[in-house]
């Protein structure tokens, strides 16, 4: 069946590649969206008969297109401009060339993602067969990768919180470097060996910590293996539960509204006293 090739964030793509624990996909297997996930929808909805030579800076590719690329041509076809082994998966580097465009350095490296497509999709009210030319134009290519990123955001939003819980309940003290290290070793992301790459990756998800007003509640529910193994350096480091400050302030808070309401029936008893 044919797929799309979708340019995101390499952390981005290798979460979807480990997220069956029991089986890790390879670059060039598809990950299948259940036909009740919101990308799937969005898929069905979305997916254009789209000519090769209309791809070039779409950074989603079809089926068709990926197969020049994986050729060293241009999405479009034509000559070789690139000599390379086929059963190598492209870098952004390479498509980049094939395509005519200078790679920018930015702070995220990027992959594609290999996406199977639904067999049939909607134009209009008009059902479709799809085939090896369907792909997404190049806006609704980058709302397509938004709703992967975000996906990626709330599962580790969840995994801090659900962790942070366990580790108040325990009464360990955990890093919060060691959290995320734990993240990443579930779903085989790899974050390079560069101190500078692994500090970046930890304050990007920090900031996403700080921009989350309302934080994803009980969402996924982790296995404990994950989650519950205590090294021995943390239970030698146990703390206070996070919540002790929270429930004194309720108490003072509870406390006080009871002074009040005694000083007021005092007054109330002297006022008909007098009367």
């Amino acid at each position: 069946m044919p797929n799309i090739y979708l340019r995101i964030p390499t952390y981005v793509a290798q979460f979807y590649r480990g997220l069956d624990s029991k089986h890790l996909l390879a670059e060039n297997e598809p990950y299948e969206f259940c036909m009740f996930q919101h990308e799937y929808i969005y898929l069905k909805n979305n997916l254009l008969l789209i000519p090769e030579d209309q791809q070039t800076c779409s950074w989603c590719y079809s089926q068709r297109a990926w197969n020049n690329i994986m050729a060293g041509r241009p999405p479009m076809g034509g000559s070789t401009i690139i000599r390379r082994d086929r059963t190598q998966w492209p870098t952004n580097n390479e498509i980049c060339a094939l395509i005519g465009i200078k790679s920018v350095k930015k702070m995220e490296a990027y992959e594609y993602l290999c996406v199977k497509i639904p067999d049939e999709t909607m134009f209009g009210d008009e059902v479709r067969r799809t085939n090896g030319s369907y792909s997404l134009r190049q806006n609704e290519a980058m709302k397509f990768q938004r709703m992967l990123r975000d996906e990626f955001k709330h599962t580790i939003l969840d995994w801090i919180i659900q962790d942070r819980r366990y580790c108040n309940q325990v009464g360990i003290h955990r890093e919060i470097g060691q959290t995320i290290e734990r993240f990443f070793e579930r779903y085989y992301i790899s974050i390079g060996s560069g101190k500078r790459e692994r500090e970046s990756m930890y304050k990007m998800v920090r900031r996403w910590l700080d921009e989350a007003h309302l934080l994803p509640n009980d969402r996924v529910d982790f296995s404990e293996t994950d989650i519950h193994y205590v090294t021995e350096k943390e239970r030698e480091r146990r703390t206070v539960n996070d919540f002790s400050g929270e429930l004194k302030s309720l108490e003072r808070e509870l406390r006080s509204k009871t002074a009040s309401g005694k000083h007021e029936n005092q007054r109330a008893n002297e006022c008909k006293t007098t009367s």
